[in-house]
């Protein structure tokens, strides 16, 4: 009795989660819009911001889904047609000035630590000055109508893991999961995608091609899937997963949390340095995708 209260608590739950993601706004391929008329601000480009945000997520130990939380800000802004939207479509300054903010918000809203504007405006080299990045600021959340509060991908992941039975190693399929979220960021095609479909999506992709779950089990996530949200949706999200990256198989025992490497401690040197079109960026340009540009107004 006790393990059907549960799971008739986190169904609930799923499904209060689902209500509140409706209440977002959708998101359109602004890249083909007629407002987007300039050809170097593409999904190349989205996605070198993207990725410049992981870094500095990385660098600053804050939570992937903070990343998530700025990319979904940065596509519903450009969405919106609202604001100056329209002109950070038009100029690679405002393009990365709106992601560059983005983030800045979610850290402050999803973070225990603050990000101030002025370190913000150091890590970019002081390329985006600390007056328009609180102007973006503005823009953006009057944009986004202040609905800044929405379920993320994991979020809907950690209340999926809960319908599986207890002798699941939860905790790897946690991990490999946050591995496929953080790729759905930088891909454009899951921008249209709801989050209860990204992170049933993600799982699913996990406990493909395992045995982790018997048949009769399998069939029951799967039916729940479809109670939750567009089962279709899932299975077309889950293929695109799977011709991008390769399965995340979870290991067998509990994941413990990863060590610092040389690697990620010299994330910080590079947060400046990305090449785009055999394009680098100086330490006296923009962080990411373009040469040196005249600042907009």
């Amino acid at each position: 009795m006790i393990a059907n209260n549960n799971i008739s608590n986190t169904l609930e739950c799923i499904e209060a989660m689902r209500a509140q993601e409706d209440t977002s706004s959708s998101c359109y391929n602004y890249l083909q819009s007629s407002a987007c008329n300039n050809e170097d601000i593409d999904e190349a480009c989205r996605k070198s911001m993207v990725v410049w945000c992981q870094q500095v997520q990385k660098a600053l130990k804050l939570s992937p889904q903070t990343v998530w939380i700025a990319t979904s800000f940065f596509d519903r802004y450009l969405s919106s047609g609202k604001g100056k939207s329209q002109e950070a479509l038009e100029n690679q300054y405002k393009f990365q000035l709106a992601a560059i903010t983005s983030f800045y918000i979610a850290v402050k809203i999803n973070e225990p630590v603050e990000l101030d504007v002025a370190k913000l405006a150091k890590l970019c080299k002081g390329y985006y000055e600390e007056s328009k990045i609180l102007s973006m600021e503005t823009d953006i959340l009057f944009a986004l109508e202040w609905r800044v509060s929405c379920p993320t991908p994991m979020d809907f992941v950690m209340h999926l893991l809960e319908l599986l039975p207890e002798t699941i190693n939860t905790g790897a399929l946690l991990e490999a999961s946050q591995k496929h979220v953080e790729h759905t960021s930088t891909d454009f095609y899951f921008t249209f995608c709801k989050p209860s479909v990204v992170g049933a999506s993600c799982l699913a992709s996990c406990l493909a091609g395992t045995d982790i779950l018997s048949s009769s089990e399998r069939q029951t996530f799967w039916l729940q899937i479809a109670r939750i949200t567009d089962l279709i949706d899932v299975m077309e999200a889950q293929n695109k997963l799977s011709e991008r990256i390769p399965i995340c198989k979870p290991v067998a025992a509990p994941v413990s949390k990863v060590v610092t490497t040389k690697k990620s401690s010299s994330i910080t040197s590079k947060l400046s340095f990305f090449k785009r079109k055999g394009v680098v960026a100086s330490s006296g340009s923009s962080p990411v995708c373009i040469t040196q540009t005249a600042r907009g107004a």
